[in-house]
């Protein structure tokens, strides 16, 4: 009887707006005049410029909004997740210790929301696995499969702290389940394939399952590529900034106005 297994995959949503082509300086100039005029409830506008630099390895600048964004915010999940960003940073940079020092911090927090919860345990799981600490690792990584089983990241790191404890088979059924739960991200994929090479002994139980989840991949890949939206360059990119350039000094004039109405309430952080 043929194998079959369920798959599933995630596809960004569509952006709101037109998406427009911003080389770094330009973007870094955007998010620091939405931050000059939002400085009535800046909070918003400082996760945002903290975000771009933690995305563009700018990390002491990450860490410097990150910081002001915990001193505002009274919140204890929204500190949480401003410290598991910060611990995100220095992931990035290849500073695990201080991540996991970051992580652990935001973990004493005790945060609520399941996203938050889930990325701290599993974060804290990878970067064990990364110094070589898989026993401790897969204690972590066992707390995010818990927490949330429908995502990939903690099967993938299961599996690693698994095979880095000599139990490949357990850790290649890790790598299957992580490609199940979201077959565009094929780095679980890769995983099991490097573990099928070493232990050969174990290919022909797992012929049907790399079949059927490289076809999944393929798949997601084409799905994803389908729904890649259309980026402005050119003229039709200076032409969108000016459009917001306009909008931009059209709400710092109305906001000047005697009668202005006060500013809209502030859309919530991840974490809050």
């Amino acid at each position: 009887m043929e194998k079959r297994l369920d798959f599933r995959f995630e596809i960004p949503p569509a952006p709101v707006g037109p998406v427009v082509e911003l080389s770094l300086e330009q973007t870094e100039k955007l998010l620091l005049r939405k931050l000059d005029e939002a400085q009535a409830d800046p909070v918003s506008a400082l996760w945002d410029l903290a975000q771009f630099y933690k995305l563009t390895a700018q990390h002491e600048k990450a860490l410097q909004q990150l910081r002001k964004l915990i001193e505002l915010v009274p919140n204890p999940e929204a500190k949480a997740n401003f410290i598991f960003t910060m611990g995100q940073a220095m992931e990035q940079v290849g500073d695990y210790p201080a991540a996991i020092r970051y992580y652990k911090e935001a973990e004493a927090l005790e945060p609520a929301r399941t996203f938050t919860w889930y990325f701290i345990n599993n974060n804290l799981g990878f970067c064990l696995n990364t110094l070589g600490q898989f026993a401790n690792g897969e204690t972590y990584c066992r707390r995010a499969v818990q927490i949330d089983p429908g995502r990939c990241n903690a099967h993938k790191n299961l599996g690693i702290a698994l095979s880095g404890q000599g139990l490949y088979r357990d850790a290649a059924l890790c790598f299957v389940t992580a490609t199940q739960a979201n077959a565009s991200d094929p780095r679980a994929f890769r995983l099991l394939q490097d573990v099928l090479k070493e232990h050969p002994e174990l290919e022909y139980d797992f012929q049907d399952e790399v079949d059927l989840c490289g076809k999944a991949i393929e798949v997601a890949r084409t799905k994803a590529a389908e729904s890649q939206p259309v980026v402005h360059r050119g003229w039709r990119k200076h032409w969108a900034l000016l459009r917001m350039r306009i909008q931009s000094l059209f709400r710092r004039f109305w906001r000047a106005l005697p009668f202005s109405p006060k500013p809209a309430r502030r859309p919530k952080i991840p974490g809050e």
